[in-house]
């Protein structure tokens, strides 16, 4: 917190996203630019390996600008995030810059007070509350509960709404400082871009300086001042509605397969307990594979065989105890194709 705070009164370098867990020589071996004043923070590493990305104290300062423009002005922040990923991170920012108080809270949740400020989640913590009649309570006393680090549910987000929860589905990531876009609806500054695949650009002020010791990926993704995201959309009236990662396209059988749909409605049916993923295969090219911490396989393939094609329909599956997650909330599908490699059952 002190040294955020000194970061936007003007000091030269702040290096944050060393999370304990990490091996030492996960940082590059490559220097700073001499020029960067700001802070670095890793990347989730959802799908593979995490990238170091410097956000400018510049950046940093108009993401926390543009998002208390867009909530009415500053207030306390409440943040059960890790501090070294980036949407916790911003809680800090926002506050130090914002000139208010920031506190931070377990990531349960049990120590989480009374407050008229705002809090940022992700969706499997913002489930577990509502869950608890006494976390829903003081969730409906925030001005805004923030959600990002993965798509948020329709139905969970109605859930959240008629608890008397005002909840703001967030979409951005460490590229661009955080969430950009609001329920939908670019920040001030930002303008969102749909190419021709409808992979994602976001144009924001708030854009990394780049990859440490990654020149050439950070010019495949950054230009000017539009980032360029694996993710695909739709533009719904000038909303943005996310239908997933361009890499979540896959041939089964010859057949494309939307693992994000697919994880849609296995979402609709039942709720956080099973995720969808993709492995290599030799005869589909990829297999469809489910992980389960509840409903049984044939439970799973009854509720999908009706409305999916034969090519979309799990052939493998892995059950857990709990499905593996990141520090960000989202799943950690890098892990499940390790575990799945190791105890996976076939169709």
């Amino acid at each position: 917190m002190e040294a955020l705070t000194a970061l936007v009164g003007g000091a030269d370098l702040v290096v944050c996203g060393l999370d304990p867990a990490r091996q030492a020589n996960d940082w590059p071996d490559e220097a700073l630019p001499p020029s960067f004043a700001g802070v670095v923070v890793a990347t989730s590493g959802s799908t593979g390996r995490p990238k170091w990305v410097m956000l400018s104290r510049r950046a940093l300062i108009r993401a926390a600008q543009m998002t208390h423009e867009r909530l009415g002005g500053p207030a306390d922040w409440v943040n059960p995030l890790p501090a070294h990923y980036v949407a916790g991170l911003m809680t800090i920012v926002r506050a130090v810059v914002g000139g208010r108080s920031y506190l931070a809270v377990s990531p349960d949740l049990s120590d989480l007070p009374d407050s008229d400020g705002y809090l940022s989640v992700v969706p499997a913590q913002l489930h577990r509350c509502l869950d608890d009649p006494i976390l829903t309570g003081q969730l409906s006393g925030f001005q805004a509960v923030l959600v990002g680090g993965a798509r948020l549910d329709e139905g969970l987000q109605a859930r959240a709404i008629a608890a008397g929860v005002r909840v703001i589905a967030t979409y951005g990531m460490s590229e661009t400082c955080g969430g950009v876009v609001y329920d939908g609806l670019p920040l001030p500054g930002v303008t969102i871009n749909l190419d021709d695949d409808s992979r994602i650009g976001l144009t924001t002020p708030t854009l990394f300086d780049g990859y440490v010791g990654e020149p050439d990926l950070s010019a495949a993704v950054r230009q000017g001042s539009t980032f360029y995201t694996n993710d695909r959309g739709v533009l719904v009236e000038g909303r943005l509605h996310v239908l997933g990662r361009i890499d979540e396209v896959v041939k089964s059988g010859g057949v494309s397969v939307d693992l994000a749909g697919l994880q849609g409605l296995a979402d609709q049916f039942f709720g956080d307990q099973v995720a969808v993923f993709a492995v290599p295969d030799p005869i589909w090219g990829s297999r469809i594979v489910v992980a389960s911490t509840g409903p049984s396989w044939p439970t799973i393939n009854d509720s999908l065989a009706e409305i999916v094609d034969s090519a979309a329909r799990p052939r493998g599956f892995l059950a857990l105890d709990r499905l593996p997650r990141l520090a960000s909330g989202k799943i950690d599908r890098t892990s499940l194709t390790e575990r799945w490699r190791n105890n996976g059952e076939l169709d």
